[in-house]
């Protein structure tokens, strides 16, 4: 890694930390400006007062600030409400790790499945296969996730009724279901730009000499165009993978996952003050990494880009 490169992902470190208090922030406020609170008054008036001024909501909206700010500078996102005595940042990365189980799976669908029908089409264009594959790609981006969840679930009930792995979480089996149904989707998107941009490269004229040279297909297709051709599918990798994490709250809730994106509908319906805005703020990090991440991959396929 050159110089250049270790200062841009510094300064962009910095920017995901500063983005990550700024969500947080904002979501402290607008949680605390809704009226209500978290526990339920009607039934147990004393009990809802005790429990107000434990966790500090019956000091003005500065001082809760004020004093989630300070928590927040020690790396502390507090307790929260529903499950009392536990504290947020300990209980989101236990929960954390279902979550990116399933978005690394689905991550790993989207990008074997999308290179394989984009590469395969280009390289067969105008054939039955490309027509073929370039109908399942539109049927693909064209179904949200969870109706898909649904068609699986359906298919996997009747097809393999003894299969545990249809729906629930914890076994090995069980995670392909909604890693699929999570993947597939943007696995299509990436497909029809793998496809656009292999056309594209495959007309050059280095390709040409390539195949004038008498090389294997496979080093031409693989080695020489390929490579070229994920430069433009490397930039939607950053709202790629955010779209993956962010989508995998809705999965989560259909396949009963433990993650953020279960604890998160949970957290918003019993209004889980500390736990809502511990996920605003774990999920701007994710997206903030993700997308550093992938500008850090430019410069890896193509050694002409650098970062001064």
């Amino acid at each position: 890694m050159s110089r250049g490169t270790a200062i841009y992902g510094a300064r962009r470190l910095l920017l995901v930390l500063g983005t990550a208090f700024i969500v947080s922030s904002v979501t402290f406020l607008a949680i605390h400006a809704l009226p209500g609170t978290a526990f339920t008054c009607e039934k147990n008036p004393a009990g809802c007062a005790h429990q107000n001024a434990v966790y500090g909501l019956n000091d003005p909206l500065f001082i809760q600030y004020r004093t989630f700010l300070w928590n927040l500078i020690h790396g502390d996102l507090g307790y929260s409400y529903i499950n009392q005595g536990t504290q947020v940042v300990p209980l989101l990365l236990r929960e954390a790790g279902a979550s990116l189980l399933l978005g690394l799976f689905a991550i790993v669908v989207t990008i074997v499945v999308g290179l394989i029908i984009g590469v395969t089409a280009a390289v067969r264009q105008n054939t039955w296969l490309d027509y073929a594959l370039s109908s399942f790609v539109v049927f693909g981006y064209s179904i949200p996730s969870f109706v898909l969840a649904t068609f699986i679930i359906i298919l996997t009930g009747i097809a393999l009724p003894n299969w545990a792995g249809s729906i629930g979480w914890g076994a090995p089996e069980q995670i392909p279901i909604p890693a699929i149904a999570l993947g597939l989707p943007y696995a299509a998107v990436v497909a029809r730009l793998v496809r656009a941009s292999m056309l594209d490269v495959i007309r050059q004229d280095y390709v040409r000499t390539a195949w004038a040279k008498g090389l294997s297909s496979r080093v031409i297709i693989v080695r020489h165009a390929l490579r070229n051709a994920l430069i433009p599918v490397i930039t939607i990798g950053g709202p790629l993978v955010t779209a993956i994490i962010t989508g995998s709250v809705v999965i989560e809730t259909i396949f009963g996952i433990p993650g953020l994106g279960k604890e998160f509908v949970v957290s918003i319906t019993t209004r889980d003050y500390g736990i809502v805005v511990g996920l605003y703020t774990f999920y701007a990090v994710l997206v903030g990494l993700a997308n550093l991440g992938v500008d850090l991959l430019y410069p890896v396929l193509d050694p002409r880009i650098r970062y001064a």
